[in-house]
């Protein structure tokens, strides 16, 4: 089994292996794995649930602003729709100011 998480993480992109997604109450938040402020990653962006406009911090590196923003864009499109942000099936509305 650990030979197949190794696997799956060595096929991953540099920039999937950087970008960490955080689901937190408020919105996502868009960290790079590989830099860090105040003792964790350094923050990218943040994109509210309620508003989905991406704010995205001026030190993003480019390379990691892309794929930020298509993930951004794929949650837009789900504008309306139920999402999970707990692991106890609590659900916020996309969009939903």
């Amino acid at each position: 089994m650990n030979s197949q998480i190794h696997s799956c993480s060595r096929s991953a992109s540099p920039v999937d292996e950087r970008l960490f997604i955080g689901v937190y109450p408020a919105g996502l938040v868009y960290a790079d794995r590989l830099r860090e402020a105040g003792g964790d990653y350094a923050r990218l962006a943040f994109l509210p649930y309620d508003t989905l406009d991406l704010q995205v911090s001026p030190d993003c590196p480019a390379e990691l602003r892309q794929a930020v923003s298509a993930h951004a864009d794929r949650m837009r499109a789900r504008r309306g729709q139920a999402f999970q942000v707990s692991t106890c099936g609590q659900t916020v509305i996309l969009g939903k100011a």
